[in-house]
């Protein structure tokens, strides 16, 4: 899920402050950029079914959620993050439109550090946008996978990879309908082969092979004594290749757990719960907790915590496996 980047805008700031030596025309410029990339990301629900809305930043306040769609309210209700199922054109070009509408209504209305600030956000949109649209359908992947239609999914991936091979995000969406059947093994050697690229692509790949490996270790496809270094080594790569160092949590919380340290893993996985909104992610990091929680001896938490994953995704592996041990547990 993609939300508004600030740092992006940082070389804008600097022209603005440069040009307006005002501190009040970095204010309004920033303002300008807040509320032009908001509206622009409000563009996205006018004729379009969205299956993720967040709205802001800081402690979750409110959420609603069902098999297709995810809407959650944070404390500070700006920015405003939305992904929609199957990316048509009309949505890149509604999402677009309503930005540039605010760039003129600030152009008109406001001054001039506004607009400007307005169409540094209306530029990234558009940028961000020309490229979710490039790979169409693959949104609807990540739809089928969380209402739990995984051979929808899996069609829907053939047909993407025949018309678009080379695709990252399709083979990304390959690499999620593997991880949601379980067969961690063959998603770990598929993101494996993704991590040749650069920037973020590569950040993303190598926190994905991060994750794989402490999967496939719990789920004995992997043995730990091999397979933990390579998940340490993993996700140092991506921290160094710029993901942000609050996203990879859930997987630090499962190399914790899965290297003995249950205690590390349970403030890591309660700290991944409270940050992640996707149904899928916060499902699997539930499930790092509960069984955090059972390997420190708490069996009535991890109950609690994993009942929540299964109002989520009761049928996601690593939840479905969390049920079965702490029900042999029980017995």
């Amino acid at each position: 899920m993609r939300v508004v980047r600030f740092g992006t805008y940082l070389a804008i700031l600097v022209a603005v402050a440069a040009i307006g030596q005002s501190i009040v025309g970095v204010l309004s410029a920033l303002v300008g950029m807040v509320v032009t990339a908001t509206v622009g990301r409000l563009g996205l629900l006018v004729g379009t079914r969205a299956h993720s809305v967040v709205a802001g930043v800081g402690p979750r306040i409110a959420e609603w959620r069902s098999a297709r769609r995810t809407v959650v309210l944070r404390a500070f209700p700006l920015p405003i993050a939305v992904e929609v199922g199957s990316r048509k054109k009309r949505a890149t070009v509604m999402s677009v439109s309503v930005a540039a509408l605010a760039v003129v209504v600030f152009a008109l209305l406001t001054d001039y550090f506004c607009a400007l600030g307005g169409l540094a956000a209306l530029i990234s949109t558009a940028l961000v946008e020309r490229r979710k649209a490039e790979t169409p359908c693959v949104l609807q992947v990540v739809e089928l996978v969380q209402a739990g239609e995984l051979d929808a999914a899996e069609r829907l991936v053939s047909q993407l990879t025949v018309a678009n091979p080379t695709a990252r995000t399709i083979r990304a969406s390959r690499v999620l309908v593997l991880e949601a059947r379980g067969r961690y093994a063959e998603a770990l050697a598929l993101a494996i082969g993704m991590s040749e690229a650069e920037g973020q692509d590569a950040a993303a790949a190598m926190a994905a092979v991060a994750g794989l490996t402490g999967a496939a270790i719990e789920a004995g496809q992997l043995d730990a004594h091999q397979g933990l270094p390579v998940a340490a080594r993993a996700l140092n790569e991506a921290v160094e290749l710029g993901k942000p160092s609050y996203m990879l949590d859930g997987v630090r919380a499962l190399i914790a757990l899965l290297a003995g340290d249950p205690q590390l893993a349970v403030r890591l996985a309660r700290t991944a719960c409270k940050n992640n909104d996707g149904s899928l992610g916060r499902a699997d990091d539930l499930a790092t907790l509960a069984r955090a929680y059972m390997a420190a001896g708490d069996n009535s938490k991890a109950r609690a915590t994993l009942a929540k994953a299964e109002r989520l995704v009761p049928w996601w592996p690593r939840v479905a496996l969390t049920r079965s041990r702490l029900d042999l547990a029980q017995a």
